[in-house]
C-alpha cells in the first residue's frame, strides 16, 4: 500500500513530457572549478514503464554551477531518472517524468523496409529535402544575419516544402551571435554557455517548424585564416575533440537533429601535416564518441571535400548512417549510383548554390548554378538515381557572407528555384517513391548519353571552370513490372522502356519539372516495350503506372 501511495505521490508531481518532445532538468553542482566543462562530468539512467534503462545520458554544463538534462522519450508513460556523477550536488538526484502522446513525429530514420529512405520516428515516410544554412547560429549585424532573420528564414522554408537544414555548430565564418563566441578560449576548452542557449533557441525554432536540423560539430581546418578559428585541428587534443563530441550530443541529441562530424574533413589532412589514415582515424574516434554519449540514436555522417567528394569510406564504423552524404560536382549521377551498395539513405549535401556570386563580379561562381535550368538538371539527375539534395541559394547559404548582398531570407530572385525544387518533392510524394529503384538498363534510344559540360569563362581578370550537368541524358528509377519513371534531356529521338514479357495495362503521364503541368497519356496494353518522344529537347519526366481497378485498396499508407 505505502509504495502504491508513493508511485500516485510522484505522478501527481511529474513533468508532463510529449513523446518526441523534450524533458529538461536543471541541477546546481557543488563542486569549485574554473572550468566545469573540462574539469566534472555526469549522468543520467532512465527507465521507461517496459522496465529498460537507457544508455547513460550525459549531462552538460550550462555557466555557473548549472548543469542540465535533456532527453526525448519514445514511448508514453513514466519516466524514472537517477543521476550519477562525483558531485555531491548532482549525484543521486531523481525523480520522475510522465510521456504522454503528442503531434510531435519524432527525428529522422532510415525507413523500415527500404533503407535507402527516410522516415520519422513514428513511422511516417518523409521526402528529404534539404537547405543549406551554414552560419545559422551566428550573428553578423553587417549582413543583416541575427535570429529575427533566421527564424524568418526557417518559416519560409518550412512553408515552402523543405523538410531539412544543415548548419555548422562552428561556423567557418568565425562570427558569434548575441551570446557572444562560442568559445572564450578553445586552446584552455572555455566554452562559452550564452552562445550556446542562443543556439538552442535557433535549433528548437527549426523543430518547431517541422524541420530536422543537420548538426555540423565543426569545420576542418583548411587554412590559416581568422575564419577558421574555431576548426578541428585548433582544439588542443584529440581528448578535447571527444569532449566537446559528448557536450554536443548531450546538449542536442534530445531534438529533432542528426549529426556530420565535420565540414570538408579532408582539409585536416593538408594543415595537420598528418597521414590521412591518421587524420580519418581521429574523426572515426569523434563519430565513436558522439554516437556513445547519444541516447536517442540519431543519424550520423560526415562531409567530404576530396576531388571525388564522397565519405563512402566511413562505412565500415560503427556510426556512419549514410551510404555517402556527398559534396560533389561532376558525375552526379553515377556517383550516387556507387554508393547505394551501403543499404543506406545518399545525399548529395553540396553541389550547388543558385546565383551564387562570391567575388561580387555579377558572375555566379559556382557549378550547376549559373540559372534555374542548370540547378534543375543536376538536382533531377541525383534524385533519379535514388538520392536526396541538401540545396541552397547564394544569398542565403552562408548568412550573406561570400555574396555581395546581405542575409537576404525572401530575395525575389530565388523564387524560380524555390518553386521547382518544390516540384520534385511533389512528383515523388504523389507515387510509391520508396518502392522505386534505379533502372537504367531498361532505357534504350539511339541518342547516347553525353558527359558533364566544363569550360572556362572570365571573372574579374582570372580564369574560372564552369561546370554545368551533361546537356542530353535519360535515367529510370522504377519497380519493374507497376511503376517506372524515366527522366529525359535533350532528346529529339524517342526513347523505348522495356517491359518485359507479360502484357499490362498502363497509365502513361507526363510531368514537365519546370511547371509542375501533368498531362495524361493514352492508356494502352503493351507487351515487351513502351515508346516515349518527348515534347522538346527540354528536360521532362514519364510516369507508367499499372492501371488499378476502382475498388484497388489505396497506394499510400
Amino acid at each position: 500500500m505505502a509504495c502504491a501511495v508513493l508511485l500516485l505521490a510522484q505522478t501527481l508531481s511529474a513533468a508532463t513530457v510529449g513523446r518526441y518532445g523534450v524533458f529538461e532538468r536543471s541541477f546546481t553542482a557543488r563542486s569549485v572549478s574554473s572550468n566545469p566543462y573540462r574539469d566534472l562530468a555526469a549522468e543520467a539512467v532512465l527507465v521507461g514503464l517496459d522496465g529498460k534503462a537507457t544508455s547513460p545520458v550525459p549531462l552538460f554544463w550550462d555557466g555557473g554551477s548549472t548543469w542540465k538534462l535533456r532527453f526525448s522519450p519514445n514511448q508514453t508513460g513514466l519516466w524514472k531518472w537517477t543521476v550519477r556523477s562525483a558531485d555531491a550536488g548532482l549525484n543521486n538526484q531523481s525523480g520522475v517524468f510522465e510521456c504522454v502522446t503528442s503531434p510531435l513525429k519524432g527525428g529522422l530514420q532510415p525507413m523500415v523496409g527500404a533503407p535507402h529512405h527516410f522516415q520519422r520516428q513514428n513511422g511516417e515516410r518523409i521526402w528529404f529535402l534539404g537547405d543549406t544554412a551554414w552560419a545559422l547560429l551566428s550573428d553578423n549585424e553587417p549582413k543583416l544575419h541575427h535570429r529575427a532573420a533566421v527564424e524568418q528564414y526557417l518559416k519560409n522554408r518550412a512553408g515552402q516544402g523543405f523538410t531539412a537544414v544543415h548548419l555548422s555548430l562552428l561556423s567557418e565564418t568565425a562570427w558569434g551571435n548575441a551570446g557572444g563566441a562560442p568559445w572564450t578560449d578553445l586552446a584552455a576548452e572555455q566554452i562559452n554557455p550564452l552562445y550556446w542557449q542562443e543556439a538552442d533557441q535557433r535549433i528548437a525554432f527549426a523543430n518547431a517548424q517541422g524541420l530536422t536540423v543537420g548538426l555540423t560539430l565543426a569545420w576542418a581546418r583548411k587554412r590559416t585564416t581568422a575564419g577558421e578559428l574555431y576548426a578541428w585541428g585548433r582544439f588542443p587534443s584529440l581528448e578535447a575533440r571527444l569532449r566537446y563530441a559528448r557536450y554536443i550530443a548531450a546538449r542536442y541529441s534530445a531534438y529533432n537533429v542528426y549529426f556530420l562530424v565535420s565540414g570538408e574533413w579532408h582539409g585536416e589532412v593538408g594543415t595537420r601535416k598528418s597521414t590521412q589514415a591518421a587524420i580519418r582515424a581521429e574523426f572515426v574516434a569523434i563519430g565513436d564518441a558522439l554516437k556513445a554519449a547519444d541516447p536517442h540514436g540519431r543519424m550520423i555522417g560526415i562531409h567530404p571535400m576530396d576531388d571525388e567528394g564522397s565519405t563512402r569510406e566511413f562505412n565500415d564504423t560503427a556510426w556512419m548512417s549514410f551510404g555517402d552524404y556527398q559534396q560533389n560536382y561532376s558525375a552526379l549521377h553515377q556517383r550516387v549510383l556507387d554508393s547505394r551498395r551501403f543499404n543506406k539513405p545518399v545525399v548529395n549535401g553540396e553541389y550547388a548554390y543558385f546565383l551564387r556570386d562570391r567575388g561580387g563580379h555579377g558572375v555566379v561562381d559556382k557549378p550547376h548554378s549559373y540559372t534555374v535550368d542548370d540547378i534543375r538538371h543536376a538536382t533531377w539527375d541525383i534524385v533519379m538515381g535514388g538520392a536526396y539534395v541538401v540545396t541552397g541559394f547564394g544569398s542565403t547559404y552562408m548568412g550573406g557572407n561570400r555574396h555581395p548582398t546581405p542575409f537576404l531570407p525572401d530575395d525575389p530572385k530565388n523564387e524560380p528555384w524555390v518553386e521547382q525544387i518544390g516540384l520534385v518533392k511533389t512528383f515523388f510524394t504523389s507515387l510509391d517513391w520508396w518502392k522505386l529503384a534505379p533502372h537504367d538498363e531498361l532505357l534504350l534510344c539511339p541518342t547516347p548519353r553525353s558527359a558533364d559540360r566544363s569550360g572556362l569563362v572570365e571573372v574579374n581578370g582570372r580564369q574560372q571552370e564552369r561546370v554545368q550537368a551533361p546537356a542530353t541524358t535519360y535515367w529510370c528509377l522504377a519497380e519493374p513490372g507497376r511503376e517506372y519513371v524515366i527522366y529525359t534531356r535533350g532528346l529529339k529521338a524517342p526513347l523505348t522502356v522495356e517491359l518485359g514479357e507479360a502484357p499490362t495495362r498502363l497509365q502513361a503521364t507526363q510531368f514537365d519539372p519546370r511547371s509542375g503541368q501533368r498531362t495524361e497519356l493514352s492508356p494502352a496494353t503493351v507487351r515487351h516495350e513502351f515508346q516515349f518522344l518527348p515534347p522538346d529537347e527540354q528536360d521532362w519526366l514519364l510516369v507508367l503506372e499499372q492501371t488499378r481497378s476502382p475498388n484497388h485498396e489505396p497506394r499510400h499508407s
